[in-house]
């Protein structure tokens, strides 16, 4: 993207480039699932589908159409292991953030689709929570409250009227919302510092998402419903309209299908420089802390940022600046940061300096009796690409350019694909199978002429506006 709304990342149109081979490496993929680097036979005939991306809107689709038609011959191919892109690399929430984006999606969108968006990203938390509850998959899924805690009295009254006129629109979804602003609350109950002014809290869960699709995709492949072809590269898609199949060039060889779908969220502007101008690859930064050593307390650790596990944190210190944390029940934590001007780039094989510093130290000033040394207990740090759009809404859908007749993308969540992308995978099979697609699933997500059409417009208005400025 040329624009970088808000300054949140460096602007600019940037290749993603293929992922690099050697990424940092993430807690949550300290314990590796046996099959993370399957390759199934080499598919030697065409097939329906090929899914390039294993995280969760990859394995999620493939399980939604292997549900819906289960005789249909399905492909997985991933660069790395799987699932080692952004589903292996984030903070482990899964929590909306519906009220500090409702007025831009009302005004975007209208009233009825900024409600239909809030209670979509709400439905991810039953959602995702089911599937590992009904798969028997083991991925530390924890129901917490989740709370925007807040450092800054204008970011924290803009939030507090957002939530107001949502009470006016949508009171079933307001509702789900609780403030707090008692100091002594914030302070001994949630463990904040004096800093903190006041709090949204909304029902939220922490979770380790890579055992959880990685859980999914090996009971598929176990169970032999798909292909799946790990340390795979894709260099590129010949695509004839006409066509029966189109063919897609790895590093180990060709595969031919009916449709190809794009799932690499912030990489998808590699494949596709027709939507290259409108997804930035943006590098988030994560640590972790291991749990402190108490003496003499029962478990004999305890959290080294003195927290409680019943609640999961995004710490809001400005408008576009803050950190997501959790406090997992086994005593350590994972923390984000989401800061402005952050890297635009594909390679997350390094990490940055100025969010490291501030997660290493931040501590201090947001929680109310972390440990003494709490940095010490960090064992992992690494980042992590996360996909941003010009307007802010994912794609999702049939590609409308040239060339493409046979492509699909779904991806660039706009940093948040935790409340999006497992279910817009349903979405995503429906719209491949031809099936009429349910009323709750947002139509602001689709890939549409007209949409590129403004998409082009807003770019080249902030490329003369910076012509403009130098």
């Amino acid at each position: 993207m040329s624009s970088s709304l808000e300054g949140v990342y460096e602007a600019g149109i940037v290749d993603p480039g293929v992922p690099n081979p050697k990424p940092t490496k993430s807690f949550w993929q300290s314990e590796p699932h046996p099959l993370a680097n399957h390759q199934s036979p080499w598919p030697t005939a065409p097939v329906d589908v090929i899914i390039i991306g294993s995280g969760v809107t990859g394995t999620n689709l493939a399980r939604n159409l292997l549900a819906k038609r289960p005789n249909l011959k399905v492909v997985v191919v991933e660069a790395r292991s799987l699932c080692s892109g952004a589903t292996g690399r984030n903070g482990g929430h899964i929590k909306t953030m519906a009220f500090a984006v409702w007025e831009d999606r009302k005004r975007a969108y209208g009233i009825q689709e900024a409600i239909r968006l809030s209670a979509f990203e709400r439905s991810h938390l039953d959602a995702m929570t089911v599937a590992a509850r009904d798969n028997g998959i083991e991925c530390d899924a924890v129901f917490t409250e989740g709370i925007d805690a807040y450092y800054d009295k204008k970011t924290f009254d803009k939030a507090l009227a957002a939530l107001e006129d949502m009470r006016v629109h949508a009171p079933h979804l307001a509702a789900q919302y609780t403030v707090y602003t008692e100091r002594n609350h914030l302070r001994q109950i949630m463990k904040l510092s004096d800093r903190c002014i006041g709090a949204i809290g909304v029902p939220s869960a922490s979770i380790w998402p890579y055992k959880l699709i990685t859980g999914l995709m090996g009971r598929l492949i176990q169970e032999g419903k798909v292909n799946v072809q790990t340390n795979t590269v894709v260099r590129s898609v010949d695509d004839v309209t006409g066509d029966e199949f189109a063919t897609v060039h790895t590093d180990r060889g060709t595969i031919k299908a009916r449709h190809i779908v794009h799932a690499t969220n912030a990489w998808i502007g590699h494949l596709l420089p027709e939507l290259r101008p409108f997804v930035s690859p943006v590098r988030g930064n994560v640590v972790q802390y291991a749990p402190a050593i108490t003496h003499g307390s029962k478990s004999g650790t305890s959290s080294a940022l003195g927290l409680d596990s019943q609640y999961s944190f995004w710490l809001r210190y400005a408008e576009k600046d803050y950190d997501y944390l959790i406090q997992r029940e086994q005593g350590d934590v994972v923390v984000g940061r989401a800061n402005t001007g952050r890297r635009t780039t594909g390679d997350d094989s390094e990490t940055d300096l100025s969010p490291m510093a501030h997660l290493r130290g931040f501590a201090h000033e947001v929680a109310a009796l972390p440990s003494p040394t709490a940095s010490a207990n960090i064992q992992h740090a690494w980042s992590g690409i996360l996909g941003f759009t010009e307007d802010g809404a994912p794609f999702v859908g049939k590609l409308p350019f040239p060339g493409r007749s046979h492509q699909w993308v779904s991806g660039a969540y706009h940093g948040i694909g935790m409340t999006k992308a497992f279910r817009t995978a349903e979405m995503m099979s429906y719209l491949m199978l031809g099936i009429e697609v349910p009323e709750e699933y947002p139509r602001s997500m689709l890939v549409t002429q007209e949409r590129i059409r403004l998409l082009k417009r807003s770019v080249d208005i902030h490329q003369t506006s910076q012509k403009a400025k130098l």
